[in-house]
């Protein structure tokens, strides 16, 4: 296991942070356990079965500018992070859905959707989504994805061409490489019950320190539905998709594969990125990985948004809105 001192040192300040926090920040483990059904959405949630799996989902329907859905050019689907569900997305569905129909799913083992016995790494999760698009009458679209929902995207665009008319990838994971050594370390560390034994205070410390850059209420409100659903059985399930996404994600990297994509992409990193590249295993900058990247990857642009962390799109959603105008030539 990895030794205590290490565990915190890829997030600076996070012990100082957690204990500044700890005695002032509201506690909500107290409020009782919290059901994935509970979980807050800007959009109704709907659900369909795809692979025998209830996938949950939002769906903004047909602009009133836009051509109907299943255009490729008015459609748009959004896939979350590790650990995350569709509400991470909060201010850019309204923002994209004035010109196009946006889906959102909520990835199996996360949110809403169900948790089966499955290997979620990013090649299963692309046929889950590619399925999934064809189920909700979305056969082609340009795919956003954060984080690990930008490796299922690249993963996606490799496999599914078909599928993805242009790639949106917010601090995408994937393309950061490991060492062998390094990997297997970080996956003997991220057991399936590891995420079941972080306590309130190293949950908001993350959120505050490492995830997100600029903390406002939606960040409160989603520290609170992580402490609370964490102490509802069915967290045990999202424990185990946490650790074998994060396996997935080190043995299916899609550095490799970068110029093999098609499909004309944005990549878009905050300048204080405090997950990419890992600051224990990797170094570097952040920019460093999204110009390379950006090198690898034929028809792509890259955008660095100052002061932005890993949740990019959220921390200067401004910003990230406005490049992804520029790319998809919305108007304002």
């Amino acid at each position: 296991m990895l030794p205590r001192a290490l565990r915190f040192a890829a997030v600076p300040g996070l012990l100082a942070l957690a204990a500044m926090q700890g005695a002032c920040a509201p506690r909500y483990a107290a409020k009782g356990p919290m059901q994935p059904a509970e979980i807050w959405s800007p959009l109704p949630v709907q659900h369909v079965t795809v692979h025998g799996i209830d996938i949950a989902y939002l769906d903004s329907g047909d602009p009133p500018d836009a051509p109907p859905s299943g255009n490729s050019a008015s459609t748009i689907v959004l896939i979350h992070g590790l650990s995350s569900y569709s509400s991470f997305w909060e201010y850019q569905i309204p923002h994209l859905a004035r010109h196009h129909r946006v889906l959102a799913l909520d990835l199996p083992g996360f949110g809403q959707s169900g948790h089966p016995d499955a290997p979620y790494t990013p090649p299963w999760y692309a046929e889950i989504v590619a399925d999934w698009m064809a189920a909700v009458w979305a056969p082609r679209a340009v795919v956003f994805g954060h984080s690990m929902g930008g490796q299922i995207a690249m993963t996606l665009a490799l496999t599914h061409p078909e599928r993805v008319e242009k790639l949106v990838l917010a601090a995408p994971a994937g393309i950061e490489r490991f060492s062998p050594g390094t990997g297997q370390f970080m996956k003997s560390w991220w057991t399936e019950t590891r995420a079941m034994e972080a306590g309130e205070d190293e949950i908001r410390a993350n959120f505050v320190a490492t995830v997100f850059n600029h903390h406002d209420d939606g960040v409160e409100r989603l520290i609170e539905e992580r402490v609370r659903m964490g102490h509802s059985p069915s967290f045990a399930a999202t424990s185990v998709a946490v650790s074998r996404s994060i396996a997935g994600m080190i043995d299916f990297p899609v550095w490799n594969r970068l110029p093999g994509i098609a499909a004309p992409t944005l990549i878009v990193f905050g300048s204080d990125d405090h997950l990419i590249p890992n600051p224990v295993f990797t170094g570097g900058t952040t920019r460093s990985i999204g110009e390379e990247a950006a090198r690898r990857i034929p028809d792509s642009e890259l955008v660095i948004l100052p002061g932005a962390g890993h949740t990019v799109h959220h921390d200067d959603p401004r910003g990230f809105n406005a490049a992804v105008d520029r790319f998809l030539g919305d108007g304002s």
